[in-house]
């Protein structure tokens, strides 16, 4: 799992939509780094729970998510735009369940849809400190 900054709610970074070239290189550039070292969170496998900090949050920010599934390498975006097309449209892979959590589908072409594959609770009311934000 990969948290980065975009510019509105549409995704925009710098001016690129999230279904222009480009934009994989942009969120990786703006992506948050994880206390602990690198720009990725590791999911914790099968039916466990785990937790991990990114830094450099600042109030204001709005963050996006991107999903690699290391199985097949296939990536997925928050924002549907970003992801494969089937039957002419764009396949969604993020599912809010409220309270600032997210669920992800990690199959090509929307797998078995049950949207739990990578559940994702993000803390912003944390005292862990200052420009942190648990994950």
């Amino acid at each position: 799992l990969m948290l980065y900054k975009v510019d509105d709610y549409n995704g925009t970074i710098g001016g690129l939509a999230p279904d222009q070239a480009g934009y994989a290189a942009a969120a990786a550039g703006r992506a948050y780094a994880v206390l602990g070292g690198g720009t990725t969170i590791a999911g914790p496998g099968d039916g466990n729970a785990g937790q991990a900090q990114i830094t450099g949050v600042d109030a204001g920010d709005l963050i996006a998510m991107q999903l690699t599934n290391v199985t097949n390498g296939d990536t997925f975006w928050a924002f549907s735009q970003a992801n494969e097309m089937v039957g002419g449209e764009h396949i969604a892979h993020l599912w809010n369940y409220g309270a600032n959590t997210w669920g992800w589908e990690d199959l090509h072409g929307g797998g078995d849809r049950d949207f739990n594959d990578l559940i994702v609770q993000l803390d912003f009311t944390s005292t862990a400190g200052s420009g942190l934000l648990v994950a």
